[in-house]
């Protein structure tokens, strides 16, 4: 049984520069569209304005693409963010909630009276 590749009656060496100039159609695309990119997000100006904050970003990429988003250090890093910001959170409603108490103790009235 005969498999027609649509090579048949060519050499490999055509073979091989048919193989070549795809691969070198394929590395312009890929250039092309890596300058459109560039292009598009201004990746330059970006680094130019802000290098510090370029850096973290690509840090922070780089973090996420190696697998540090499930590690023990991020599960610290989100509990004391977290904690960091629900203490203001709760500090605050409770002195609502105390605020609000006195407030119907009437005005200017010195605390409870025990």
């Amino acid at each position: 049984m005969a498999i027609n590749t649509g090579y048949e009656g060519q050499g490999a060496m055509d073979h091989g520069k048919r193989m070549v100039e795809e691969a070198r159609a394929f590395k312009e695309a890929i250039g092309s569209q890596a300058d459109s990119f560039t292009r598009a997000v201004d990746l330059r100006g970006r680094v130019e304005r802000n290098p510090i904050g370029m850096v973290l970003a690509a840090a922070g990429i780089g973090y996420v693409l190696g697998g540090g988003l499930f590690s023990p250090l991020t599960g610290k890093i989100v509990r004391i963010g977290l904690r960091m910001a629900l203490i203001p959170l709760v500090k605050s409603q409770f002195e609502n909630l105390v605020g609000g108490q006195s407030s119907q103790a009437g005005e200017g009235a010195a605390g409870p009276t025990f």
